[in-house]
């Protein structure tokens, strides 16, 4: 089972790692509750990432 984060090891970051076609697996635009407000992280089309307010 893939669990939805890994942490590197300590040679590498300790940030946690999330992989896009985890995040993507439903589409190609995710909305992101922060502090309130909704953000949205969408997938073009040369696959790059677009975060908007």
């Amino acid at each position: 089972m893939n669990a939805p984060f890994r942490f590197l090891g300590p040679s590498q970051s300790a940030l946690p790692v999330l992989q896009s076609n985890n995040l993507f697996a439903l589409g190609r635009e995710i909305r992101i509750l922060h502090e309130g407000e909704e953000y949205r992280l969408r997938l073009t089309r040369n696959n790059r990432l677009i975060l908007t307010k």
